[in-house]
């Protein structure tokens, strides 16, 4: 029992850092509206970069055996992401912000003293994926990036 509690704890820490270094990337753009829904289609780019980046993109990640073999996420889940938020609001290292009557999320100087503080080659991979997703995705439409997604895997699938 206790061993899978560790490791569900250790999969939300996982997951939550990579959605911090996402939210970290847009603190600059704080007009821009990043939302759950948004965090959540952008994060797909960061879980899945084998299969959401572009091959020109240099990533250093190694193969994963359920992004390859497994493709069974051709949807983000909504509920698994709002854990993911909570646990950032409940540790406080980021904000919600309304804007526009929309939830939005921002990082704040709590949760940019942990992501200063991240110096692993993954958490580097990540800041390198989460640039590209703030220069190229971010300009994306919703439905073009849930189109992306529903297409690279149906691709994968193949």
């Amino acid at each position: 029992m206790i061993k899978e509690l560790n490791l569900v704890n250790s999969d939300l820490i996982l997951n939550s850092t990579r959605v911090l270094i996402l939210i970290s990337k847009f603190e600059s753009r704080k007009a821009f509206k990043l939302n759950a829904t948004k965090i959540m289609l952008y994060d797909f780019y960061m879980k899945f970069p084998q299969t959401m980046l572009p091959k020109e993109i240099d990533i250093s990640t190694e193969e994963d055996f359920n992004e390859f073999y497994s493709f069974f996420h051709s949807r983000p889940d909504r509920e698994e992401y709002q854990l993911y938020i909570r646990y950032l609001l409940g540790k406080r290292l980021v904000d919600r912000v309304v804007i526009e009557n929309d939830f939005c999320y921002r990082i704040n100087d709590r949760g940019k003293e942990v992501i200063y503080n991240l110096k692993s080659d993954y958490s580097m991979e990540l800041d390198k994926i989460a640039e590209y997703i703030k220069k190229d995705v971010s300009k994306l439409s919703e439905t073009l990036i849930e189109e992306t997604i529903l297409r690279m895997s149906h691709k994968n699938r193949e």
